[in-house]
């Protein structure tokens, strides 16, 4: 009698996969439609040449690569890669050189990546009681890798689970202020499903602070209070300062739970996503938070001024009535 051999992965190997979001089809779309919307800005604010690196499930998607082109002929799961950023808009022909090791593991990398993009696992896995710490440990971990993968001046931008910016131990994040601006974050909604809204997602971008240059990042190492109705939550002091870049609608939590809720809302989400972008990058621009010796060029909307810093774009903080959720 012949033997088969099953080849179904195992329980801890398929629970692996979910927290990836190997195989995701939701997890990948929305890899790439950050990924559609981040470069823009990215490149108005000078990262347009050298070296960037991925790491991650969806990271290929992040760097510009259309689903239908991810990884013809390879086997989906985590990926490590390195490329040379494209010279001109449009990335869905970008080159990846794929890595047999995560890039943390090959020092060659370290402190010259122009642009990392991570894809982080358990972005959007839901937690019981108690594992809150180790998730938002795990994900600072990667973040700070991440910092350590770029070159001075360089940027990181980030896929990660909400806890991380939100945990009440805020160490995690002050390791990375040490060494980091954050240039903005986003709050994604979750996608609806059966058992109700899962976990929103944060996009955070971070840019590794060049040798004796003072912090001129947005504060994000602490929690704010905030009111929502009757209701007092709590909420990343980057997120209670820009409501606006919370993308994803929220309700108090059950109870007198300091903890928000989220509601899978993704009413134009794609055209939020992008005005977020562009005040981010507006906001960079000010502040300095640019590739190094880059100097965006004077045009008529944005005339050369010693005083004043070049903004990417004209946009005005959204009203009552434009869609804000906080």
């Amino acid at each position: 009698m012949k033997t088969t051999t099953n080849t179904a992965p195992t329980p801890a190997v398929a629970e692996l996969r979910r927290a990836t979001g190997a195989g995701d089809p939701d997890a990948l779309a929305d890899a790439w439609q950050v990924g559609r919307h981040l470069w823009p800005v990215l490149r108005a604010l000078g990262y347009e040449s050298g070296y960037m690196g991925g790491r991650g499930a969806n990271s290929d998607a992040l760097a510009g690569r259309a689903p239908h082109l991810q990884r013809a002929g390879t086997t989906t799961g985590y990926l490590a890669f390195v490329a040379m950023i494209p010279d001109a808009p449009g990335h869905d022909r970008v080159r990846l050189h794929h890595l047999g090791a995560d890039l943390p593991r090959l020092p060659e990398y370290r402190g010259q990546l122009g642009v990392v993009l991570q894809d982080i696992p358990f972005r959007q896995s839901s937690y019981k009681p108690g594992q809150e710490r180790a998730l938002a440990e795990y994900g600072a971990k990667f973040l700070t890798e991440g910092v350590i993968l770029s070159t001075r001046g360089g940027i990181s931008v980030s896929l990660v689970h909400p806890q991380v910016l939100d945990s009440p131990d805020p160490s995690g994040r002050k390791k990375l202020a040490r060494q980091a601006d954050l240039v903005g974050a986003l709050r994604l909604p979750p996608r609806p499903s059966p058992n109700g809204p899962g976990t929103p997602f944060d996009v955070v971008l971070l840019r590794r602070r060049p040798t004796g240059v003072r912090s001129t990042g947005h504060p994000f190492t602490d929690l704010s209070m905030i009111q929502l109705g009757e209701r007092s939550v709590t909420i990343n002091e980057y997120f209670a300062n820009h409501p606006e870049h919370v993308l994803s609608r929220v309700l108090p939590g059950p109870g007198s739970s300091p903890l928000l809720v989220p509601v899978a809302d993704r009413t134009r989400l794609g055209e939020r996503m992008e005005e977020a972008f562009k005040r981010i990058g507006g906001a960079a621009t000010q502040r300095g938070l640019t590739a190094p010796g880059f100097l965006r060029p004077p045009t008529p909307d944005h005339p050369r001024s010693p005083a004043a810093p070049w903004s990417i774009d004209r946009v005005e903080r959204p009203g009552p009535g434009n869609d804000l959720h906080l």
